[in-house]
C-alpha cells in the first residue's frame, strides 16, 4: 500500500514529517516506511523531511530530475509492498498530480490511499497571512489581505470547494482512495497529528515517541508582522529569520503570542458559512454523522484586529525581536 499525505497546508505537515524523518527504526518494527527516494537529493540516503522537491520539480516539468529517481521509488514500494510506504509533501495538495500518476505512480501496481487533513478555513487564512507576514511577504496588511479572500469567495463558488478539489484529484489518480480527516486536535487520536496519522496504520497513540519539548506558541498578529520587517534588505536571510521566529515562539513572552487575531468575528462567520455551505455534499460523504463539518469559530482573540494597545505591542515585539538578535 502506498500512502500519499498532501497535506492540506497549515495543518501540522512540518511536524508530522520531521516526526517520520527521525523515526524510521519505529516506523519499520512497524511495517512502515516513509519513503527516501525523493528527499535523497540522488545520495540514497534520507536528506529531507519530506517530499516537497518532487512537488516543485513536478510544476517544473520534472526539469533536472533524473530518470532513475522515478525507477528508485517505485522498486522502494515494491520492497515494501507487504508494508506500507508513505510519502508527504503539502506542495501537492491544489497542484496538477497527472505529472506524478505519469512518472511515478504508474510504476506502482500497489493500492494508492490520499490522506489530506481539512481545516476549518478562517483557521487557514489566519496562519497563512501569519506565515506570510512572518517571511516578509507582500499581504497588504490584515484587513486588506482578508477583505480579498472574501471576494474570492464571492466570486469563485469552487474557492474552499473541497469536492471539486477530491473529484479533481480522483481523475488525475485513477482508483486512489482519498482519506479525508478533520484537523480538530480535540478529536484527533492522542490529540496530535502525528499519532493521529499514525493511527491510520493501527498504532496505538500511547505506543507513539512524544517530543520531550512541548509544541511552540502561535505568534501573535503584530508580533509575525514585526519579524516580517527582518528580511533580507535589514541583513537577515530565512534562515536567520526562521532562528529568530524559534526563538521568540519559545521566549515566555506572553505579550507575543495570540490567536483569533487576524479576522474580526463578521469576517470569520462569513468564511465558515461559505465554507460548510460548499462542502456539504463532502460532509454527507465522508461525515454523515456530523450536522457541520467544523464546530463555530471561538468568539476570537480578546484584542481583537485594530485594538487601541496595537501600536505598543508592536513596537514591543520589535524591541524584542532587536534584543533576541543581538543576543
Amino acid at each position: 500500500m502506498l500512502w500519499i499525505h498532501i497535506g492540506m497546508p497549515k495543518t501540522g505537515t512540518t511536524a508530522l514529517q520531521s516526526w517520520l524523518h527521525a523515526h524510521a527504526d519505529f516506523l519499520a518494527a512497524r511495517g512502515l516506511r516513509y519513503v527516501v527516494a525523493g528527499r535523497d537529493r540522488g545520495t540514497g540516503r534520507a536528506r529531507l523531511i519530506c517530499h516537497n522537491a518532487m512537488a516543485v520539480a513536478m510544476s517544473r516539468g520534472w526539469r533536472g530530475t533524473p530518470e532513475a529517481q522515478a525507477e528508485a521509488l517505485a522498486e522502494e514500494c515494491r520492497a515494501h509492498e507487504g508494508g506500507h510506504a508513505i510519502v508527504s509533501s503539502e506542495m501537492f495538495f491544489g497542484r496538477d498530480l497527472t505529472p506524478l500518476q505519469e512518472r511515478f505512480l504508474s510504476r506502482i501496481k500497489a493500492p494508492v490511499r490520499i490522506v489530506v487533513y481539512l481545516r476549518r478555513f478562517d483557521d487557514f487564512i489566519e496562519a497563512d497571512y501569519k506565515q506570510r507576514a512572518k517571511n516578509g511577504l507582500p499581504t497588504g496588511g490584515a484587513a486588506a489581505f482578508v477583505a480579498d479572500r472574501l471576494a474570492k469567495i464571492a466570486a469563485d463558488p469552487d474557492y474552499m470547494n473541497l469536492e471539486t478539489a477530491f473529484a479533481r484529484i480522483r481523475a488525475q489518480v485513477p482508483g486512489a482512495e482519498i482519506i479525508p480527516h478533520l484537523y480538530l486536535r480535540e478529536e484527533m487520536a492522542g490529540h496530535d497529528i502525528t499519532t493521529d496519522f499514525l493511527s491510520l496504520f493501527g498504532v496505538p497513540p500511547e505506543e507513539v515517541p512524544r517530543p520531550e519539548r512541548a509544541a511552540n506558541r502561535t505568534l501573535s498578529r503584530v508580533t509575525s508582522e514585526a519579524l516580517g520587517l527582518f528580511d533580507d534588505k535589514a541583513g537577515y536571510d530565512k534562515k536567520a529569520r526562521r532562528r529568530l521566529g524559534r526563538v521568540l515562539q519559545t521566549c515566555g513572552d506572553t505579550r507575543l503570542y495570540g490567536s483569533g487575531d487576524v479576522l474580526t468575528p463578521e469576517e470569520r462567520a462569513e468564511v465558515n458559512a461559505a465554507f460548510e455551505t460548499r462542502n456539504a455534499g463532502l460532509r454527507a460523504a465522508f461525515f454523515p454523522e456530523r450536522e457541520r463539518l467544523f464546530p463555530p469559530a471561538d468568539p476570537g482573540a480578546a484584542r481583537p484586529r485594530g485594538h487601541a494597545g496595537e501600536l505598543a505591542e508592536f513596537q514591543h515585539a520589535v524591541r524584542m525581536i532587536l534584543r533576541l538578535a543581538r543576543g
